[in-house]
């Protein structure tokens, strides 16, 4: 005689379970306040590598802003990127389009403190900010939910 086998289905408990059943513009908050938190530390450090570096003083190499915008871009970058795998990693509602969105609102919370804290000096720096971070934070956020969902694709295929 044979047995029929009836599959089983587990469902998520306790943090889990609140966390699936959030709405997925949740999730955009969330993914935004998760970028600003990863990339604070990080580039108050970059920043005190770039001040370090100019003040080595290397003759062959021209040291200034550029070291320091450089750096910026690189931990603004790698925070996206984080931010955008967690976002999609946890909910399990979300897809790029929410990791882009969460990356694009902290674009905006961070240029309106920088904003806030008179790091521009004219209109157009200010404009070409918003644009760079926008456009970093939201592609590398959005690369970031598409390394999970790809991430999880392949561990399904047998």
């Amino acid at each position: 005689m044979a047995t029929r086998r009836l599959p089983v289905i587990q469902e998520p408990t306790g943090e889990d379970a609140e966390a699936a059943l959030r709405p997925a513009w949740h999730w955009v908050l969330i993914g935004s306040g998760l970028l600003v938190t990863i990339w604070t530390p990080l580039v108050l450090l970059a920043l005190a590598v770039a001040r370090k570096i100019a003040t080595l003083g290397f003759t062959a190499v021209r040291t200034g802003p550029g070291i320091a915008a450089c750096l910026v871009a690189a931990t603004l970058s790698l925070s996206a990127l984080v931010a955008g795998y967690l976002v999609a990693r946890f909910g399990s509602r979300t897809g790029r389009r929410h990791a882009a969105l969460a990356g694009l609102s902290a674009a905006a919370e961070i240029w309106f403190l920088a904003l806030l804290g008179g790091a521009f000096s004219s209109a157009l720096v200010a404009v070409s900010a918003l644009l760079s971070l926008s456009g970093l934070s939201t592609g590398f956020c959005a690369l970031g939910a598409w390394l999970r969902r790809a991430r999880s694709v392949q561990r399904r295929v047998p």
